[in-house]
This record gives structure tokens, C-alpha cells and sequence, in this order.
């Protein structure tokens, strides 16, 4: 009977973890797990953890734009780590701020893309000139 209880159980996990792969929550649940082991780990680091200078503007600039290629790309989830290990604001920076910061200009070809794809297309057409 006990055996038969084991299996069952195991049964009754194994279905609980498909279930949760299939609609992609696994996948979120792992991401906030981190998340949250990071967020105790540096509280109880915060005492003995070096101060570090304020970033430069443009590291500021580079975690924004991979932050919105990751939501772009639907990496909600790794999106959320980023954010939080980068201690970047809940609310992204605009994107008008950001091409500007760049000196970069939307095109119809663009605007619906991330940033960084039109660097990347920048750089593929000045190497081809």
C-alpha cells in the first residue's frame, strides 16, 4: 500500500511538472526562485558588500537596451533577473530617450523592433560601404 502511495505521488509530481511546462510556468517559477534567492543573498551581503560608484550613463544605456530586446523577445522572466540584479527601475527608460542617447533615428523598418537590432543593422551597413 505504501508503494502503491509512492508511485502515486510521484505519478501525481511528474504531472504537476508537465503541467507547469506545457504552459510555461515552470520556466517563471524558476526565474522568481532566483530572483528572490538573489534578493536574500545580497541582504545579507548589504553589510559587508563594497559600495561601487554609481554606473556610467552608458551602462545604464547597454542593461536598457537588452532589457528590451529580452521583452521583445518574450524573455519575461530572465527580463526580471536582469532587472533586479542590475537594480534597474520597475519602468523601462523611453525609447525616444534612448535612440536619442545613441543618436539613432526610427524608420518604419525599425520602430517596431528593438534598439538593439537597429545598431546591429547599422553596423552590418557601414562594414557593407
Amino acid at each position: 500500500m505504501i508503494l502503491l502511495r509512492m508511485a502515486s505521488g510521484k505519478e501525481l509530481i511528474d504531472a504537476v511538472r508537465s503541467s507547469l511546462e506545457a504552459d510555461g510556468e515552470l520556466s517563471q517559477i524558476k526565474a522568481e526562485m532566483r530572483t528572490k534567492v538573489m534578493k536574500l543573498l545580497e541582504g545579507s551581503n548589504r553589510s559587508s558588500k563594497p559600495k561601487h560608484p554609481k554606473s556610467p550613463h552608458e551602462v545604464l544605456l547597454i542593461n536598457e537596451l537588452i532589457r528590451e530586446y529580452l521583452d521583445w523577445m518574450g524573455y519575461k522572466y530572465t527580463s526580471s533577473v536582469l532587472v533586479t540584479e542590475c537594480e534597474l527601475s520597475k519602468q523601462p527608460l523611453n525609447r525616444i530617450f534612448i535612440t536619442k542617447s545613441l543618436g539613432t533615428i526610427d524608420t518604419e523598418k525599425t520602430k517596431d523592433l528593438p534598439v538593439l537590432f537597429s545598431l546591429v543593422e547599422t553596423f552590418k551597413e557601414l562594414k557593407e560601404a
